[in-house]
């Protein structure tokens, strides 16, 4: 073989190893800033303190016909979330969503008066970090029956209605910027 032609392979060799080292690159990049996962992960946090309560992944919709009113919103990234109006009997209002888990603490006994969701008990629920006020465990008071209205399924497990207002987002959270008192002597 020539010196020319070894000289032309060479640089043929590499230059396709500079487009596959190129494409490899762009690949990479592509897939670190363009998460196609389905599954959005974000964490609502409490308001107060901000410890994670509960995953945006963890929401779930627990319909009550006691509700004042009912909209579905998308919430972290989550699209359908059922958020509803609610009145304690102290005439205050709460706009509450559902999770399947939270990290919370519950406080005093359960209750059966005035639930929100027919054949759950009641007990407070508040940040285990700053004691804030963070929702209600809800948790069922009879084994599950099949007697839900035309066909419509009724909710069974445990889950924690939260109160949307006492909650942030860690995205909403990331873009609060702090700025520090001065002080003047």
């Amino acid at each position: 073989m020539t010196a020319p032609r070894r000289s032309s392979i060479a640089a043929a060799a590499s230059n396709a190893l500079e487009v596959f080292f190129a494409i490899f690159l762009m690949q990479l990049i592509a897939n670190t800033l363009c998460n196609t996962s389905d599954e959005f992960e974000g964490f609502l946090l409490c308001r107060q303190c901000g410890l994670e309560i509960t995953r945006a992944d963890n929401l779930v919709n627990v319909p009550s016909r006691i509700a004042h009113r009912q909209r579905n919103d998308t919430l972290s990234g989550t699209r359908g979330i059922l958020i509803q109006l609610f009145k304690n009997p102290d005439g205050k209002y709460f706009e509450v969503i559902s999770s399947s888990e939270a990290e919370v603490q519950k406080v005093n006994k359960p209750y059966l008066e005035h639930s929100w969701f027919p054949g759950f008990s009641w007990t407070v629920a508040v940040c285990p970090r700053c004691g804030q006020h963070v929702g209600w465990v809800f948790e069922p008071t009879s084994p599950p029956s099949s007697s839900g209205q035309q066909g419509e399924k009724q909710h069974t497990d445990t889950f924690v209605g939260l109160i949307l207002g006492n909650l942030l987002h860690e995205q909403e959270a990331e873009s609060i910027i702090a700025v520090p008192k001065t002080y003047h002597s």
